[in-house]
């Protein structure tokens, strides 16, 4: 954690492991070929330790952060240490989140949409897992024994970072399993980002400790209501700064 002094105290700020994504073409879902400008993904989920200074900021009382959202109250995740990914929080709560952080860092920090994390997920040869295109026994926390596929069936989160060999080609950890991540767009009209109040479902990413081979596929997608928490749900966070 970063640690900031301020008149009426001191303010933990989580620190962001940043990956750099490049500009270009890559495969989208079924073999569309689509275009990004370049970007930045944080390389693990949200932990626990992290969220936590949100709510330690004041984040759930702060009007500024919860525009246009709905704003529940805090959930404590199933699994609490401090290095397991953030669950039990829905979609308004994890914009809430990426808005604070916004401010406190200075630049803008938001939820990836679904293409941004498929691309960091496929890589430039659009993989079906981050990978590989076939399932590896031990490279993702997920139900391997549903289908006989592999011995491990953890049945709880782990902290993140722990299946190092499940990374994609950029780097990234953790977007096969574990959680699944909530992303910006709508579910059913994908060209939606923008926050609002009417339910619309979100997408969700990358299966959880809880599912199978199929719903870790990178291209797998899933959508649910925005105010739905479950303790297989978390998020990680994007910035679309300039890469220098």
């Amino acid at each position: 954690m970063t640690v900031t002094a301020l008149r009426s105290g001191t303010l933990l700020i989580p620190d962001i492991a940043w990956v750099e994504i490049p500009g270009g073409p890559f495969i989208y879902q079924d073999g569309q070929r689509l275009d990004l400008p370049p970007f930045r993904i944080a390389k693990y989920p949200v932990t626990n330790c992290q969220y936590q200074t949100f709510i330690d900021a004041g984040g759930y009382q702060d009007e500024r952060w919860w525009q246009d959202l709905v704003r529940p109250e805090p959930e404590v995740s199933r699994w609490p240490q401090p290095n397991r990914p953030k669950t039990n929080l829905n979609w308004y709560e994890a914009v809430a989140f990426c808005r604070w952080l916004s401010v406190i860092e200075g630049f803008e920090i938001r939820l990836p949409d679904e293409q941004e994390w498929e691309k960091a997920a496929r890589g430039p040869k659009g993989l079906v897992y981050p990978w590989g295109n076939e399932y590896r026994s031990g490279f993702a926390n997920i139900d391997e024994k549903y289908g006989n596929t592999g011995p491990w069936y953890l049945e709880q989160t782990v902290a993140v970072g722990l299946y190092p060999n499940g990374q994609s080609s950029y780097g990234v950890e953790d977007q096969s399993g574990n959680v699944w991540e909530w992303c910006l767009n709508k579910y059913d009209d994908p060209d939606v980002r923008t926050p609002d109040m009417n339910g619309g479902r979100r997408v969700l990413r990358g299966g959880s400790w809880i599912d199978d081979t199929d719903d870790a596929r990178s291209v797998h997608r899933d959508g649910y209501y925005p105010d739905d928490r479950y303790d297989s749900w978390g998020f990680r966070v994007l910035s679309s700064l300039p890469i220098r």
